[in-house]
């Protein structure tokens, strides 16, 4: 009897241990669970964080303008001078807002689309070069003085080129290539861009004048088909024959080099007017970059960009594709070297419109000649292909080998550079330097009464003296691309002395 309740007790005893054991084992899982969950809860609130610090420290140059462009704002740098990981911009938290306000806005005329691209475009540009003016190698490198301002009520045009003007100067409108037009009427779609010289003063200089064309009004399709190598003067404004509607391609083309032409040749007009060397026309959606050599002025160069499309077809390299990053190293190619000479002369500018003939038309007037129904690009219209530069390196174009890292973007290919038979003082090759690229659009222009079309060998760059004439073999030469406004900066920081 003692035996079997000695038996019973050791069973419960065991039954006991098996129960406190698994107790104590729930109760360590329910620990390690509550520990995970802790752990889990402390990760996710780093994370949240580390992306509430991503959103509100200052952005990189890269970040910036990768930032900027997710905005519909775009890109601009300047690697090789400027500490391309130095946190000194906006945050994506302001961006982002920025972005968001920005978005909402429909741009229905010159007005809306002038604050757009105040805000999206030219302000950071603005921001940009206002660090890099800090910078030594960078302000070696380019005339920045105290930074550049965007304005839009013009001074006289005619007369900036006595090197300065002051913001008190008395506003008078400049010619327009139709004299019986109000000034007042062309001024929503101007914008004067200067130089400021110094920080201590009021004094600036005219770099280069851009124009705003609604993008409802000038379409891509329309820039698309109307840009080409063309004597204006005879193939536009003095055209013999209109195609009919039952050739609805062949009459947009027309439409296009038409509206295209009136529209260059508006903002082309006020470049001679001003002595510069430099202007643009922009939609928001393209952009036309434009050059003369005052050796021949009589020839307008261009260049068509289309941001949002060169982006997506540049992913390694998309920073220098974007709209900010494109107007940044234009206006870095128009504030020119430290000393060099960029406004032209009275007698200059006189001298250059002796040549020019005058086409008695603006760009709204030419746009209401256009019936609504012919307005839109036909389905059958190469126009509906944006220009992309698929087959151009858009990596930074470098006089020498540099090893260096981007934030974000790691360059694939680097260059050194110098032509054949070429001195490193050669004051020519201070231009840019020639890049292969496609021969269907990059050529050079005449405007303001054209007198030829022929390609040129580089679009920003040293004319050869010889040849070059229509028939010749110079239109099937390279020539500087989009690829020399990207890496720009890159280049001249790197040019010899």
């Amino acid at each position: 009897m003692d035996e079997l309740t000695s038996v019973e007790e050791l069973r419960r005893q065991l039954r006991e241990a098996e129960q406190r054991a698994e107790k104590e084992q729930q109760r360590a899982e329910r620990e390690q669970q509550r520990a995970e969950e802790a752990e889990k809860e402390r990760q996710q609130e780093r994370q949240r964080a580390e992306a509430s610090e991503q959103q509100t420290r200052p952005t990189t140059l890269d970040e910036y303008i990768a930032a900027c462009h997710d905005l519909r704002i775009t890109f601009g740098t300047v690697y090789d001078t400027f500490p391309a990981d130095s946190r000194v911009f906006e945050n994506r938290a302001f961006l982002t807002g920025l972005g968001k306000r920005i978005s909402v806005r429909k741009i229905a005329d010159e007005k809306t689309l002038e604050s757009f691209l105040h805000s999206s475009v030219e302000d950071p540009v603005k921001a940009i070069i206002g660090k890099l003016k800090e910078v030594e190698g960078v302000r070696s490198a380019f005339d920045l003085g105290n930074g550049i301002i965007f304005e839009n009520y013009p001074h006289a045009i005619s007369d900036v080129a006595e090197e300065v003007v002051y913001r008190d100067t008395p506003s008078t409108p400049p010619a327009t290539p139709n004299h019986s037009l109000d000034f007042n009427r062309l001024r929503p779609d101007q914008i004067c861009v200067y130089r400021s010289n110094d920080a201590g003063s009021e004094r600036r200089t005219m770099i280069y004048i851009s124009e705003y064309k609604p993008p409802h009004k000038l379409t891509a399709p329309h820039l698309r088909v109307g840009l080409r190598p063309m004597n204006i003067y005879k193939e536009v404004v003095n055209r013999k024959t209109i195609p009919t509607s039952m050739d609805p391609d062949a009459r947009f083309q027309y439409h296009a080099e038409r509206l295209t032409a009136a529209a260059i040749t508006q903002t082309y007009h006020y470049i001679i007017e001003g002595g510069l060397e430099y202007g643009l026309l922009t939609t928001g959606e393209a952009i036309v970059f434009l050059k003369i050599d005052w050796r021949e002025p009589e020839t307008l160069f261009y260049h068509l960009a289309e941001p949002n499309a060169e982006v997506l077809a540049h992913p390694d390299h998309f920073h220098l594709c974007t709209a900010v990053g494109q107007y940044l190293a234009f206006s870095l190619m128009a504030l020119g070297l430290p000393g060099e000479k960029r406004l032209r002369g009275q007698d200059e500018r006189h001298q250059a419109t002796q040549k020019l003939k005058t086409w008695v038309e603006d760009f709204d007037t030419t746009l209401r000649s256009i019936p609504e129904d012919e307005r839109l690009a036909p389905d059958s219209s190469p126009g509906y292909q944006p220009e992309t530069y698929k087959g151009v390196d858009r990596s930074p174009y470098l006089l020498r080998r540099r090893r260096h890292r981007h934030v974000g973007d790691e360059p694939k290919k680097e260059y050194e550079h110098r032509e054949p038979g070429e001195s490193s003082d050669d004051e020519s090759a201070r231009d840019l330097p020639d890049t292969p690229s496609p021969t269907e659009r990059r050529i050079r222009r005449k405007g303001r009464g054209a007198q030829g079309a022929r390609r040129s060998e580089r679009i920003l760059a040293r004319r050869p003296r010889g040849g070059g004439g229509e028939g010749s073999n110079e239109k099937d030469r390279p020539y500087c691309t989009q690829k020399c406004l990207s890496g720009l900066a890159a280049q001249l920081s790197q040019q010899p002395q």
